[in-house]
């Protein structure tokens, strides 16, 4: 596929999918063709790409994180809030890793590819 293609049908601008691709390339889940007939393309099959190398590779954030804000001093939750949500975000975190781990990548490709 080539990136104007994948630009097109993801909505997104050519810097931010390019950035993406250089990524996925860097773990090696996808390789590159240069120039006029230039494409990108897997590494390897789908049924063998689990979606938490691809969620490693594009550096996605965590899946919940509590914004920034100053605390109150004179409000128990804004002084504490933070600390007490971290073991479970990280407990959180951990299971959504495991979980794409489990999965590959031809599984949403399936699914993709049912919707009409």
């Amino acid at each position: 596929m080539t990136s104007a293609h994948l630009t097109a049908s993801v909505g997104a601008h050519e810097s931010q999918v390019r950035s993406v691709l250089s990524k996925l390339v860097k773990a090696g889940l996808v390789v590159t063709s240069r120039g006029r007939n230039g494409f990108s393309s897997l590494s390897r099959p789908a049924n063998k790409i689990k979606l938490l190398e691809i969620y490693k590779a594009v550096e996605a954030p965590p899946v919940f994180s509590i914004h920034q804000y100053p605390k109150e001093k004179t409000c128990r939750t804004s002084c504490t809030h933070k600390e007490a949500m971290v073991e479970l975000l990280k407990d959180t975190q951990g299971v959504f890793e495991t979980r794409l781990g489990q999965r590959m990548l031809s599984e949403m490709v399936e699914k993709a590819r049912s919707y009409r």
